[in-house]
């Protein structure tokens, strides 16, 4: 069986990319997956660079009365086409209503990357 070159056919697709996004906003665990990580991963795939593989909620430091509130939600995001995934993944996290003070944490060519939506 002959060996095909990918390289002259097309480019090999990128590694896996996490990119962390944390998102200011204080919503519980459903509200978070109904408002983001559902139609975020349904989007991603639709383009087919990536998917939502997961969340979190970071909680403030007890109060007083010893409640903690919610300070951030997050979301694990594996763009599998990095390139093209990142504009995609800013898109629709604008559309989706992400305030500003968004971040999206990532790592390129051994460096760790921040931006703000």
């Amino acid at each position: 069986m002959a060996k095909t070159d990918i390289a002259s056919s097309e480019s090999a697709p990128d590694e896996p990319q996490l990119v962390l996004v944390w998102i200011p906003e204080q919503i519980g665990p459903r509200d978070r997956s109904a408002k983001y990580e559902d139609p975020l991963d349904a989007a991603l795939k639709k383009e087919a660079v990536g998917e939502v593989n997961g969340g979190d909620t970071r909680l403030s430091a007890s109060n007083a009365d010893g409640t903690r509130s919610i300070e951030w939600v997050g979301l694990d995001v594996d763009l599998s086409d990095f390139e093209k995934g990142l504009p995609i993944l800013k898109r629709e996290l604008l559309r989706l209503g992400a305030p500003a003070g968004t971040i999206l944490e990532y790592s390129r060519n051994g460096q760790k990357l921040e931006e703000r939506l």
